[in-house]
């Protein structure tokens, strides 16, 4: 049976990392609701933007239908224009950020962009299962809320996993093109210990023992990254410790609250979903969140990449131009491959 989707339809394609099964999950009667009156035990699919006071909600719903491995096809209408930001003009506004924690605003922040493919996005299916197959230590999903848009990514950070009491989350920062036979150069490793004292003295304040594994390198998509992960006993809700973690320095920066303030006030375009989290709770004694990186938004006529990195007083404006260009190749590529593959068939 194949399912055809609509764009007034609300749903939610997944696959884990490491896992061979991929999930469709559909509402009754196409609702969702806030995030905050999610119960405690419910069982749901949720998205939560970077800024919670910012213009797109969070949400949940509570599947009413799964379908495990389900041959689908989707075609997004959505229409819309994002605030897209060419490379002459990102390379002052990356000198702004750099020159900010120079004087000692802040220690580091996130400098994103978005990149516009201008091409009818046809049925998402084969994109998807692409993704899947070229991406298989990544989250992989395809999630449409009508008014809020659809949104698709394959993304290599956990905010946080939950699998019956154990908790997991991970440091993850640093950025190499998967070419580079290079050692980690200092930028990249105090970027990296950025975001693990920043994991770590969360764990310690909640009074959590936990286990450090790392860093270590792991490779996503066309780059490179370094790793730390944290386990810990989870007794606690899901949602209590997530919105401690979340913004993490590798998506925000630090001090959080003035890298926040500094980012909404100078990037011009509104990151939505971007660099939020989502993912399943309370699933088959689960939950697994993940931080919406790598990620496009998906209209009718094009495909908006959000990508971004990681500034400190250490970065080199016309180097962090270039690691975007890497981190969206990561969609940039497969979706370029997919529609010459659908041209050359037809």
């Amino acid at each position: 049976m194949k399912h055809v989707l609509g764009t007034k339809d609300v749903f939610a394609i997944y696959r884990l990392p490491n896992e061979d099964n991929f999930y469709l999950l559909q509402p009754e009667a196409n609702q969702y609701i806030p995030l905050e009156s999610l119960s405690e035990n419910d069982a749901a699919f949720v998205m939560h933007p970077f800024d919670e006071e910012g213009d797109s909600p969070a949400i949940a719903f509570i599947p009413k239908k799964i379908f495990i491995n389900p041959q689908f096809s989707f075609f997004s209408e959505h229409k819309g224009n994002p605030h897209i930001i060419s490379e002459s003009n990102y390379i002052p506004l990356l000198d702004k950020f750099v020159e900010a924690i120079q004087s000692n605003n802040f220690h580091k922040a996130i400098c994103s962009r978005i990149i516009q493919k201008d091409m009818p996005t046809e049925d998402l299916y084969p994109l998807f299962m692409k993704l899947q197959k070229q991406y298989p230590f990544a989250f992989i999903y395809l999630m449409n809320i009508p008014g809020e848009g659809c949104w698709m990514g394959a993304t290599p950070e956990i905010l946080l996993t939950d699998d019956h009491g154990v908790g997991e989350t991970a440091a993850l920062a640093g950025t190499r093109p998967l070419s580079s036979e290079e050692d980690w150069g200092k930028k990249e490793i105090i970027e990296q210990q950025m975001v693990e004292r920043y994991i770590a003295n969360i764990l310690i304040s909640r009074k959590k023992n936990f286990q450090k594994i790392g860093p270590f390198t792991i490779n996503a998509g066309r780059v490179m990254h370094l790793k730390t992960r944290f386990r810990f006993p989870l007794e606690s809700h899901w949602k209590e410790v997530a919105m401690d973690i979340h913004p993490t320095p590798a998506i925000c920066g630090l001090p959080k609250v003035e890298a926040k303030d500094f980012i909404l006030q100078n990037e011009p375009h509104d990151r939505s979903y971007y660099c939020g989290f989502l993912g399943p709770v309370n699933l088959h004694g689960k939950t697994d969140l993940f931080v919406n990186l790598r990620c496009m938004q998906v209209f009718k006529d094009k495909f908006a990449l959000y990508v971004g990195g990681g500034i400190t007083s250490d970065s080199v404006s016309t180097k962090e131009l270039e690691e975007t260009r890497w981190k969206s190749r990561t969609l940039s590529d497969i979706i370029e491959e997919v529609y010459c593959e659908q041209e050359i068939i037809g």
